[in-house]
């Protein structure tokens, strides 16, 4: 980052340009990439997968003399919401376009403010997930594997996030009105 920096100050745009660098997804194990292409920690799951490994990815955001530096924020945000914070940013409307994604420029300002989100959905493949709160419910959920040897775990996968951020154990049985709740959210 240091170096885009310097980079930006020799052009002279340092003032003018904001940085955004994110991943699509999580890391991945594929055989094409010598079994690994990063690390999620504790989180289960990476490319091609709703499990947090696979979602649940760093972000960071930079416009010198506009936003904080240096500060972290772990409120939970897309990538389609970039698009509606550019155009903020940028002073562009948006045609009053019902957008998927939420302006983030508040919460980049203030850290203590919560997610523009109440319930999340994702889709790949077949499988599908919907996050509310701390709940998260996938429905055929591909866990990724080393050397492409993933398998898809059939049927409704429901979990508590902040109880179980590795996503290990699948409480759908033991919340079925939960899980229903977060299904209709």
């Amino acid at each position: 980052m240091e170096e885009l920096r310097t980079f930006l100050t020799i052009q002279g745009l340092d003032e003018n340009t904001i940085v955004i660098f994110q991943s699509d997804n999580g890391h991945s194990t594929e055989v094409r990439t010598l079994g690994g292409g990063g690390y999620c920690g504790d989180y289960r799951g990476g490319k091609f997968s709703l499990f947090e490994g696979g979602i649940r990815v760093p972000a960071i955001v930079s416009w010198i003399g506009h936003f904080p530096e240096g500060e972290v924020r772990n409120q939970i945000a897309m990538n389609v919401d970039w698009f509606p914070t550019i155009a903020e940013l940028c002073n562009i409307s948006t045609g009053g376009l019902e957008l998927d994604g939420k302006n983030l420029l508040p919460l980049i300002k203030e850290g203590t403010l919560e997610s523009p989100h109440d319930v999340l959905h994702f889709d790949f493949e077949k499988q599908w997930a919907v996050r509310y709160g701390d709940w998260k419910l996938i429905s055929d959920a591909i866990d990724v594997l080393p050397n492409d040897k993933n398998k898809v775990l059939e049927g409704l996968y429901f979990t508590n996030l902040k109880k179980n951020p590795s996503e290990s154990e699948n409480l759908k049985d033991k919340y079925p009105a939960k899980g229903q709740r977060t299904f209709n959210a």
